[in-house]
């Protein structure tokens, strides 16, 4: 079938699915007996009319007194379709108020005592229904998936499905049923990586290659995250969902008794990264296997040589794409060190917040699945080289092509041989050094007026343990007794220094063992100081040391990439480096003195781009038609999302961690809601670099291998590489996401936390926001990959024109 027919039936079936489910989402009613013998109904309602008395002159300007908003709504769906009853909308002044306007659609909670009522008088409102638009924005996702992708766009949203199907129907099931949630992660992963390649690449050395080495470099990252989150004591309860702290309603709720909750840590670490690790092996294999098109005499050295060139490029992208998918999934997170809490001060600085659960958890997620991905990249060159470099075309006859030669002097192997063993042992040197310093080092609480007392945040060792005392029986729960136990404790750093004190630790198995720190002699712990020049007053227990570690697992990554990647994975590090330097010293301090969020986040998200491009590849034409695609698909994202924050409603305030921020600082000029869409668009970052890297590397070896391809060859080339690299990265961005939102996927399928039906917990703004970013960030990425696919190959062109020939190739 030709390719423009299917494009066609494709989009008929897509707009065909989004009206029909559109339809049922509208008609949406449902009802359940309750406990009292009354019964619950959930519909949808419009908003027809509002209290006049509630409010005075225009709709901008409206003010409505403590008391509320008394609503008019008329109901769209289920028995009472049609009729219009009276519901409250109180406003209390608490950061979840919200503002109601006629038009608005919302679902509608009616409690009745006889079914057989034909009257209903009142209800009450319950989530903005934001579905239908979520759904005709998933529709647009995949319209461009088939447009751009044709046949194997298809197959890429055939993959998409697959791997959604995975999660929903098998990994989570089977961590219900009570199997090992690491082992089903790497066998569904597995089976997955498999199932995809041969979807988006069909049956062929290609996809062998990219298949195993996504499993190598899974192994590595399930690997480093059994050991980490055991080394690191991770209970994998440090949870948030909307105000409420999920790890711990799930820790005492019956229906998640038995669930290994720092297994499926692990488990979701290695599922977010599953999709990188595709997309990093695909790039390497497809431009191996368009190299041997473009010049069928290359072999097997010239292949794993070519792939790793792409590979080298790849690496440095990839790494942002997991980090900054974490940064951007949690913004709140990442600003709190900055946040002036009233008269608390800066209660929680960066030594405090890093060796919290959560951001270590993420740290950790970061750097494991980064790590395996650069590890995928050497093993699919090699088996990429051996499959392909080896097969023998009938185009070796006819073409009079040369075989690449990528000759190496003698100088540069001297200076290679000399340099990297050299920067190495500075590594190493410089990982150990920053050990050290962490160790010793303090953070202040607050700024008193009375310059001599003190209250920071420092590191200690246990240097003595006292035998425990009960100091209660067992509760409700009847889990145990708590213990008491007196630490002799040495300070290693902050103003006391070397001194020694006492500390009381409290170990209670009546509560979640998140907020218990269990200890041995020469457990390295953080605590609070408080004190003055009379010496220490009061020290008290926070939590585990974990930065350390997190420093030698940096260091390791860093190492890595310099081995894998030589002179070009040093400046990967370099690079990312400065990615993070300026969102810390840049980004977040620009947003937390109040200038608009999402502005912030594109200026420096091009500072980024162009920085990271220059840096790992030169300033060159390659770096600069990738710079141009990943702005093309950061503006296109974030005017989607700009568009979305009109048509959803949101607050920001989509964690419990956001609302705590939102009502104890002292700063009003943090707008929650241009942070949260700030957030989204961040997360698109990475991903927007390594789509627009891979085709920028690709076009310009398969242009080394025949310099006479014209150019709309060299576009059709990548896009090929571009339509490959859809299905996994699409993979990347949904793993990256699933794997932090696993536990809350396992609540909705085997637990009855949280009340309501499913499809109106899908409106929260929380469930909401995620699917917001998967999509947005979907669609700017489908987009970046024709901008530079064209601006790549028609470069020499371009600058030929403008009068710049003589930027380097």
């Amino acid at each position: 079938m030709k390719n423009w027919k299917i494009k066609l039936i494709a989009l008929a079936f897509i707009l065909s699915f989004c009206l029909l489910v559109d339809l049922k989402l509208r008609s949406y009613s449902s009802e359940r007996k309750l406990d009292d013998g009354s019964i619950a109904i959930s519909c949808i309602g419009k908003i027809t009319d509002i209290d006049a008395g509630m409010a005075t002159g225009e709709p901008s300007a409206w003010v409505y007194p403590v008391d509320g908003q008394i609503i008019t709504l008329k109901i769209m769906s289920g028995r009472y379709k049609g009729k219009e009853i009276f519901a409250p909308n109180p406003l209390t002044g608490e950061y979840n108020d919200r503002i109601l306007k006629i038009g608005d659609r919302l679902y509608a909670n009616i409690t009745l005592k006889n079914i057989n009522s034909p009257n209903i008088s009142s209800a009450n409102v319950g989530e903005y229904v934001r579905t239908p638009f979520l759904l005709y924005l998933a529709g647009i996702f995949t319209g461009l998936v088939v447009i751009i992708g044709g046949a194997k766009g298809v197959r890429t949203v055939m993959t998409l499905l697959i791997s959604g199907v995975f999660v929903v129907s098998f990994l989570i099931p089977g961590c219900l049923k009570g199997y090992n949630p690491i082992w089903l992660a790497i066998l569904i992963s597995t089976i997955n990586t498999a199932l995809t390649f041969m979807l988006v690449s069909g049956l062929s050395m290609k996809s062998l290659a990219g298949s195993l080495g996504t499993v190598g470099g899974l192994l590595t990252t399930s690997l480093l995250a059994y050991i980490f989150v055991n080394l690191l004591r991770f209970t994998g309860l440090d949870i948030n969902f909307g105000f409420l702290t999920l790890g711990k309603l799930l820790w005492m709720s019956k229906d998640s008794t038995g669930w290994n909750f720092s297994g499926l840590l692990t488990a979701g670490m290695i599922l977010g990264a599953s999709g990188a690790m595709m997309d990093a092996s695909m790039a390497v294999a497809s431009a191996i296997d368009e190299v041997k098109r473009a010049n069928p005499r290359t072999g097997v050295r010239g292949c794993i040589r070519a792939g790793l060139n792409v590979g080298k490029d790849e690496m440095g992208m990839m790494a942002n794409t997991l980090i900054f998918a974490y940064i951007g999934a949690d913004m709140t997170l990442i600003l709190m060190p900055m946040i002036q809490f009233g008269e608390a001060g800066r209660a929680m600085p960066l030594t405090r917040v890093i060796n919290e659960e959560a951001a270590s958890a993420e740290i950790v997620q970061a750097l494991a699945g980064t790590i395996g991905l650069i590890m995928a990249i050497p093993i699919t060159a090699i088996i990429a080289g051996f499959l392909i470099g080896r097969r023998f075309t009938e185009e070796m006859i006819v073409h009079d092509i040369p075989e690449i030669q990528m000759p190496i002097t003698i100088r540069q192997r001297s200076i290679s041989s000399f340099v990297l063993p050299v920067a190495l042992l500075i590594i190493l040197i410089a990982i150990h050094i920053t050990y050290i310093a962490s160790r010793s080092s303090s953070a202040s609480q607050i700024d008193k007026s009375e310059k001599n007392n003190v209250a920071e945040y420092v590191r200690a060792r246990v240097l003595e343990k006292s035998s425990p005392l009960d100091i209660s029986g067992t509760d409700a729960l009847g889990l145990g007794t708590a213990k008491n136990e007196i630490l002799k404790v040495g300070l290693l750093g902050g103003n006391f220094k070397s001194k020694q004190g006492l500390v009381q630790n409290i170990i209670d198995p009546n509560r979640a063992p998140l907020y218990n720190v269990e200890v041995n002699t020469g457990t390295e712990v953080l605590l609070k100081v408080d004190g003055n020049k009379d010496g220490i007053g009061r020290i008290l227990m926070i939590n585990y040391s974990r930065d350390g570690y997190l420093i030698y697992l940096t260091g390791l990554f860093v190492l890595l990439m310099a081995i894998v990647g030589r002179f070009q994975g040093i400046r990967t590090a370099i690079a990312l480096g400065i990615a993070i330097a300026l969102v810390m010293k840049v980004m977040i301090p620009f947003i937390v003195s109040g200038y608009n969020a999402i502005i912030v986040v594109i200026c420096v998200s091009g500072l980024i781009a162009s920085s990271s491009l220059i840096i790992v590849t030169g300033f060159n034409r390659k770096s600069g038609a990738a710079t141009i695609g990943i702005l093309g698909g950061v503006v296109a994202a974030s005017l989607i999302v700009l568009y979305a924050d009109q048509k959803l409603h949101f607050t920001g305030i989509s964690s419990s961690r956001t609302a705590i921020v939102s009502q104890f600082t002292g700063s009003e000029k943090l707008d929650f809601r241009k942070i949260l869409m700030a957030g989204i668009i961040m997360g698109l970052l990475g991903t927007a670099m390594d789509a627009a890297m891979a085709i920028s590397s690709a076009i310009r070896e398969i242009r080394r291998a025949d310099p006479k391809m014209p150019t709309i060859e060299l576009i059709a080339s990548g896009m090929n590489v571009g339509t490959d690299l859809l299905g996994t990265m699409s993979n990347t961005l949904i793993f990256a996401y699933l794997g932090l939102r696993i536990i809350l996927l396992m609540t909705f399928a085997g637990t009855s936390i949280f009340s309501g039906s499913k499809i109106e917990i899908l409106s929260a703004e929380t469930i909401s926001a995620e699917i917001l970013r998967l999509l947005a960030g979907s669609i700017g990425l489908v987009l970046t990959i024709p901008i530079t696919a064209i601006v790549a190959a028609s470069w020499d062109r371009i600058l030929g024109l403008m009068g710049f020939g003589r930027i380097p190739r």
